[in-house]
């Protein structure tokens, strides 16, 4: 069974069809569906809203169970003190707390069953980039907390592996709300725009496909990743 955050669009959708063309049994979450699959079954919600994600149920896993949150926001973009408010609560819920939740459950529900776990992350929890404060903060937080989770499963010898997978730059609908904010109130614009015009922007089946790639090998010992190492 895969589980899946963010399945509308993008990455998230993208790796749902990758999954389901394997045969798999796929539940996606999101908002709104944009899958027709007799293995496809939907979960909708807003993962914005705490109290939804509490709602979310899914059957026990009879084998294994991998679970991938993808879906992320970046937010307004603008320098934190020229903000109209903090955006940053709003950020971590999608970006870190819903994945955190939904993780939780499950790790209760597949204690005894082979268990990967994937939240994409991003080079902006590596380094701070101005006007992205809250969804670089989002990042960091889940490369920090995937790295200490791994460590207790490994204390306890249990079949649970987890990754912090950052993919690059992907063509998806935040890259293109990333090229339509002025250079004023984002100093790094510019550089979105030329990889977009140099055709740098990866496809997002083709990260799809690596995701899971590294969900088959399931290395050991490394939790972060990024697209060139799969």
């Amino acid at each position: 069974m895969v589980i899946i955050t963010g399945t509308s669009r993008g990455i998230g959708k993208a790796l749902a069809e990758h999954y389901l063309a394997m045969g798999k049994t796929v539940h996606g979450i999101s908002r709104t569906s944009a899958l027709e699959h007799p293995n496809y079954v939907h979960h909708t919600c807003d993962l914005g809203n705490p109290e939804a994600v509490k709602r979310l149920n899914f059957p026990n896993p009879e084998e294994e169970l991998i679970f991938v949150h993808n879906a992320g926001i970046l937010g307004p973009v603008n320098r934190f003190s020229e903000l109209d408010s903090d955006p940053t609560n709003e950020i971590m819920q999608v970006n870190f707390h819903a994945g955190t939740a939904i993780l939780h459950r499950l790790m209760r529900q597949s204690s005894k069953h082979l268990f990967t776990v994937v939240f994409i992350s991003s080079g902006a929890g590596k380094r701070p980039i101005p006007s992205w404060a809250g969804y670089c903060s989002s990042k960091a937080a889940v490369d920090l907390f995937l790295s200490t989770v791994q460590l207790e499963e490994t204390e306890k010898g249990s079949n649970t592996r987890l990754y912090a997978f950052s993919p690059g730059v992907v063509d998806t609908q935040m890259q293109t709300a990333i090229r339509g904010v002025d250079i004023a109130r984002f100093s790094s614009s510019e550089r979105f725009h030329q990889l977009h015009s140099n055709n740098e922007l990866q496809d997002p089946k083709e990260v799809a496909a690596k995701i899971a790639k590294l969900i088959a090998k399931r290395p050991e010992g490394q939790v972060l990743w990024n697209a060139t190492e799969v």
